[in-house]
């Protein structure tokens, strides 16, 4: 029989959060315990129960609309979400977004409710579910035999399984339809819903169990003891608000259906830099053994670009000054050899609308150059892979606001090591940078391949920034970003081109001074060459401190 498993989003990661220590965090400081104990209670369910079809439901901003025109006092009282709780939501739904799982979250709904409705729908088509939440109102929903709920008691790992007969004994008689008439009685504090003075869960279960229902137990006032009689009846109205606040909505309209919920095929190496990142690296082959064969690479997407060639300087200033006009600018160099350390070839220049290469004897002419210092000082928002190579490459200065995809991809994965545009592009966007109509293996003889590979590395650029920018937020690493690594690239640049001054006639005189022999010490070994120890400028040896020349 095919299974759905629906989890209620915010419940687990809220228990994720008290169970696990807030100093469970990555090496640069992003906590991250709510989304590690969720993504643990993730797998352990996976693999436990291997569904056919799964969804998390997370309640959306604001709560339920309905629950509150009821009652505005409702969850009233309840502690405000800690900011290490909030700031952890979008790192969950990266890992859920990254496994290709379901997320729901209806406006002015709330997450059982969604549940509560796929379930019943599931139900009525013979699929087998089960809802895992820490919710006790989810008990309403168990039915057999195709819906259990899988509660979690404490923790990331302590769950019972509950079917009818599960419901029952933990309630004492009370059945899955006849739950929301026994939680009104007994009361929720964790909702703001004050039960029935003097009556406990016990008190409650034997009411509900002898007389079927609230309306059951009112008919039958007068067969109870005076106190719990006048505690009723004062409450009456109270504890039918309760009810009709604890039922679960069955008829929302969630946008979905059950067997549309199926596990798309997910990239496993997206997933693999994903929880690298957050240092997740024991859950990695844990979560891929848990979801099977479901994980794939995805085809990637062919890039579609229109490389222009200028055809002489006016051309190249004409473009450059285009593009100082636009909202984004990606630039990126053609190099000789090694980046930074050799010739430019050539440059190209990509926006939105148009991506043109600039041969690099244009670069050359003074109204060319000029176009790029203005457009280098001006432009709204500038992309540059590895943007102080490009710098020392074009001998420019960037002033502008600019992103540099190489330190926001390092920050993300400071493991990861090369940095490769083609690899990060594949990786983020699922996108193939090199042409598909290049075949490996055969020689560039017209000289166009270069050109055109640079104008589409260019291309690809801003989109990449946008996505690694995202993944910079739901880090955390926003700040140390923009104020630290972000304005250190122009910085570390100007000092690479400035260098370091030396003086040259100090260190060579230097050199000859510790190059002199020692005259020989006493007790010294006599058979040493000429009576004394040779001592000899180690280069290895730590720097002395060098004099900076009065020039």
């Amino acid at each position: 029989m095919p299974k759905l498993l629906l989890l209620d989003g915010h419940s687990l990661a809220y228990r994720a959060f008290f169970a696990l220590p807030t100093d469970l965090a990555t090496r640069s400081g992003t906590v991250t315990n709510a989304v590690y104990g969720f993504t643990s209670m993730l797998t352990k369910v996976l693999a436990d129960e291997r569904p056919d079809y799964v969804a998390v439901a997370f309640d959306a901003p604001g709560g339920s609309t309905y629950r509150y025109d009821l009652d505005p006092e409702y969850k009233a009282g309840r502690k405000e979400t800690p900011d290490l709780f909030a700031s952890q939501l979008p790192l969950i739904h990266e890992v859920l977004d990254a496994l290709e799982i379901a997320q729901l979250e209806v406006p002015g709904v709330e997450a059982d409710d969604v549940i509560a409705t796929l379930a019943t729908r599931a139900a009525a088509q013979g699929l087998d579910v089960v809802v895992v939440t820490g919710d006790r109102d989810a008990f309403q929903l168990v039915h057999d035999p195709h819906v259990k709920v899988l509660y979690n008691r404490r923790g990331v790992s302590d769950y019972a399984l509950y079917d009818e007969a599960g419901i029952a004994e933990r309630t004492g008689g009370v059945t899955p339809e006849q739950y929301p008439d026994y939680a009104a009685l007994r009361g929720d504090t964790s909702d703001n819903l004050p039960g029935v003075p003097g009556i406990g869960e016990k008190t409650a279960a034997k009411l509900v169990t002898t007389y079927g229902s609230l309306e059951g137990i009112y008919e039958h006032l007068d067969e109870l003891p005076p106190k719990q009689r006048q505690n009723l009846a004062e409450h009456r109205d109270r504890v039918f608000k309760n009810r009709e606040m604890s039922r679960l909505d069955r008829g929302v309209d969630c946008g979905v259906e059950p067997d549309q919920l199926r596990q798309g095929a997910f990239d496993r190496e997206k997933v693999r830099v994903l929880f690298d990142q957050l240092e997740f690296r024991t859950l990695l082959p844990r979560i891929l053994d848990a979801v099977g064969e479901v994980a794939e690479a995805p085809a990637a997407e062919a890039l579609d670009v229109e490389v222009t060639r200028a055809r002489d300087a006016k051309a190249a200033a004409k473009a450059l000054r285009d593009a100082r006009r636009a909202a984004h600018v990606a630039l990126e160099p053609r190099w000789e050899g090694a980046a930074g350390r050799s010739r430019v070839l050539g440059l190209a220049v990509a926006t939105d609308h148009a991506v043109t290469y600039l041969d690099g004897d244009l670069l050359r002419d003074d109204a060319v150059h000029e176009a790029l210092r203005d457009l280098a000082s001006g432009a709204a928002d500038l992309v540059a892979h590895r943007a102080k190579e490009l710098m020392h490459g074009i001998g420019v200065d960037v002033v502008a606001p600019l992103r540099d995809t190489a330190v926001m991809a390092y920050l993300l994965d400071p493991g990861e090591g090369r940095y490769l545009l083609e690899d990060l592009a594949l990786r983020h966007l699922g996108i193939e940078v090199r042409s598909p109509d290049r075949e490996e293996g055969t020689l560039d003889l017209d000289g166009d391949r270069g050109p055109d590979d640079t104008g589409r590395r260019a291309a690809v650029l801003v989109r990449l920034a946008d996505t690694l920018a995202e993944a910079l937020v739901s880090r955390e690493l926003v700040d140390l970003y923009e104020r630290v690594e972000r304005p250190l690239v122009r910085v570390l640049a100007r000092m690479e081109d400035a260098g370091v001054r030396i003086d040259v006639g100090y260190l060579e005189s230097l050199g000859k001074e510790l190059g002199r022999p020692l005259p020989a010490a006493r007790g010294a070994d006599p058979r040493a060459r000429g009576g004394g120890v040779q001592r000899q400028l180690d280069p290895a040896a730590p720097a002395h401190p060098v004099r900076r020349s009065s020039g």
